[in-house]
């Protein structure tokens, strides 16, 4: 019955694919594993069209989920990473710049299932990590960044920042509802009880500096422009990581060169730099084609950000070098 009903909603009603809620609870019990449970999720797997996506929120950080059905997988075609979201919230929420980890985030930006980054979905908001638990309000990003401020500088400047990392990282990007116009509070899926955790739609106009920054974000992840391809690709190489600074840079590419490559920048503290030397893959003009600190997104941004010229000059590992202009976080 199970399977059928999930051949149902593919094959008739022609979804793109589903997900699969708690699939530990499916595949083990308090006695150990259970293996229908195994078998159910790869007949599903099994019967599927090749083109529709099975996704796991599975939360063990378990290869075999992803693994291929010919492998004694269960052949979901990507898993929600639950330690990405773990490292990002722990590097955005705190108030304290020195307690932010960049070598878990180039720990986290490095990880993938099984070789492959698109088997994790990534995300810095779901509905498990905003809503309530006994009677723990967990709360979304600009909430856990700011109690009850949830628009203020901090929260907007962070939990962008968490966005960001989560659109220009190799794996599936993931978005709660509301994320992408500064929602605050706790989500909950009982309205009737919490009115107040329905979704504000006036604030996709009051923070449509936000929300524009959300779609640039997205067109410049999905390549609309063609001058961004690296960021749909496998590749990444984290070629910098200062602790003391709170600043990483990563690389990502498909395969190189002109309208592939793409180089990443971010600052996790509220130091702005004017002039920050970084590596660079070869040398010329580096268009800046995203800058989180427009003052266009918000008018208390500072607005810090400039292209590079780079020029032949070991640094990072790369035969190339250059400054960038970085704004806080």
């Amino acid at each position: 019955m199970l399977r059928d009903n999930a051949m149902m909603w593919l094959h008739e009603y022609h979804v793109d694919g589903l997900r699969f809620d708690s699939t530990v609870n499916i595949r083990r019990s308090r006695q150990g594993d259970l293996p229908d449970g195994w078998q159910l999720m790869q007949w599903i797997n099994k019967d599927k069209r090749p083109e529709n996506l099975t996704i796991a929120e599975d939360l063990e950080d378990n290869e075999w989920i992803t693994k291929k059905l010919e492998d004694g997988g269960a052949g979901f075609g990507s898993q929600w990473d639950s330690g990405f979201y773990n490292v990002i919230r722990n590097a955005v929420v705190p108030m304290n710049d020195e307690s932010r980890s960049m070598a878990s985030i180039h720990a986290a930006l490095n990880k993938r299932y099984n070789g492959d980054a698109f088997q994790r979905v990534i995300y810095s908001e779901s509905h498990d990590e905003v809503t309530e638990h006994f009677g723990i309000k967990l709360g979304r990003m600009p909430e856990k960044i700011w109690q009850g401020n949830a628009d203020s500088w901090a929260s907007r400047k962070r939990s962008t920042l968490a966005a960001a990392i989560v659109l220009t990282a190799p794996g599936v990007p993931m978005l709660f509802q509301g994320q992408e116009f500064l929602e605050g509070g706790t989500w909950t899926d009982s309205p009737k009880t919490n009115p107040d955790a329905m979704l504000d739609w006036s604030k996709a106009t009051k923070y449509s500096g936000i929300l524009q920054l959300y779609r640039d974000l997205i067109k410049f992840r999905r390549n609309k422009e063609k001058n961004t391809r690296g960021l749909m690709g496998q590749n990444i190489r984290v070629f910098h990581t200062n602790e003391q600074a709170k600043v990483i840079a990563y690389h990502r590419s498909m395969e190189g060169g002109r309208g592939d490559d793409v180089i990443i920048v971010a600052n996790f503290s509220a130091q702005s730099f004017d002039s920050y030397t970084i590596g660079f893959p070869s040398s010329g003009t580096w268009k800046l084609r995203f800058n989180s600190d427009w003052k266009g997104y918000c008018e208390d941004f500072t607005g810090i950000g400039y292209d590079t010229t780079a020029h032949e000059g070991e640094y990072d590992g790369f035969s190339c070098q250059g400054n960038v202009g970085l704004g806080p976080y």
